[in-house]
């Protein structure tokens, strides 16, 4: 969400364009702020497209961030735990809400992945990298002592979840016409099965924090919930934008399994991280297949990155196969995954 992109808009007179807003919208923006505000904006921006429903306002002097979920109790959620965790300075602060709309402080900064990209020095890299995960687990601990655990629905519980989330090797196996890995579902589905017992972001992607001064605020809480706390060191780190080396990785690792694993005995938070790991893997990797496929050809490297999209790119998904390659070895039940990933670089020439 950066200011720079900030557009200026007549709502009462949309115009035609790449900045066109249509009379619809306009005037739902107007009602909006004039509910919240009592007055209308002065400028207004789409950081997403106008196709998302997240929009930037400038109202009165200030900058703020409007974001529709898709019904009240998300709104209401994601408010109570920006209430929670803004004291910290680590995610944008409560402002209102409205409705579906929850309205927050307008962050400013560079997305991680693009800071991360920028640095040809891999220990800066790997160093944002640590800084990053500090902040996540940071306010971890805070949403702990406020007790979020209680205040937010329980995540992955859903009949059939985990088992698509394991059956992404059969889709990405059909898209490429090979053979999926042969693995033990039972038995990997019983580690993932876990009790939802902790606060976590859920969907706590590199892509989803903003970096400014070195201060790291994470934002886009509406998928926050209750599982394991594992499980956000998992997402942050298979992520394809995470981009550091094999050696690095095992050194991050080795600092935060422990930390994000709390209360779990080492050998189990492990087994959890490495079989998390692969699923996660699996669905970052159905993701850019399943474009890649569709449109017979990789997409531009800046403008995936750019704009926090899946990495349809040949160096994203080879990092993606060569990740799952080394993490599948550190457990028997997951050997299959890394014949499997090679299989996956051959058939896309990668």
């Amino acid at each position: 969400m950066s200011g720079s992109i900030m557009k200026a808009h007549a709502l009462t007179q949309p115009q035609k364009g790449p900045d066109f807003v249509d009379e619809k919208r306009a005037d739902e923006i107007e009602n909006l702020t004039r509910r919240i505000f009592d007055t209308v904006p002065t400028r207004i921006a789409f950081p997403g497209g106008k196709s998302r429903s997240v929009f930037i306002a400038e109202i009165k002097g200030e900058t703020y961030a409007f974001a529709k979920r898709g019904n009240k109790f998300d709104a209401k959620v994601e408010s109570s735990v920006l209430k929670a965790l803004s004291p910290s300075g680590l995610v944008p602060a409560f402002i209102a809400r409205n409705g579906k709309w929850v309205v927050q402080q307008c962050l400013f900064g560079k997305r991680l992945p693009i800071l991360i990209d920028e640095q040809s020095d891999l220990s800066e890299r790997v160093t944002m990298v640590s800084d990053a995960l500090e902040s996540l687990y940071q306010i971890q601990q805070i949403a702990h002592r406020a007790r979020l655990q209680s205040k937010v629905p329980r995540l992955g519980v859903v009949d059939g979840w985990i088992d698509h989330r394991i059956g992404a090797v059969d889709k990405i196996s059909k898209l490429l016409h090979i053979s999926p890995p042969i693995l033990q579902r039972k038995a990997i589905k019983n580690i993932f099965d876990v009790r939802q017992t902790d606060f976590v972001k859920w969907d706590a992607r590199p892509g989803n924090a903003l970096v400014e001064n070195g201060q790291y605020r994470w934002f886009d809480w509406e998928d926050c919930g209750k599982r394991c706390a594992l499980d956000d060191l998992v997402c942050f780190i298979s992520d394809e934008w995470t981009n550091i080396d094999a050696k690095s990785e095992v050194v991050i690792l080795n600092e935060f399994i422990p930390k994000f694993g709390k209360r779990m005995p080492a050998d189990k938070a492990l087994q959890y991280f490495f079989v998390a790991g692969c699923l996660q893997l699996s669905f970052r990797l159905k993701l850019a297949v399943e474009y890649r496929t569709r449109d017979n050809k990789w997409w531009d490297r800046e403008h995936c990155l750019k704009g926090d999209k899946v990495g349809v790119t040949a160096s994203e998904v080879t990092r993606l196969c060569d990740r799952m390659i080394n993490w599948a070895e550190n457990l028997e039940i997951l050997k299959p995954y890394a014949d499997w990933a090679e299989t996956v670089k051959k058939s896309l020439n990668l």
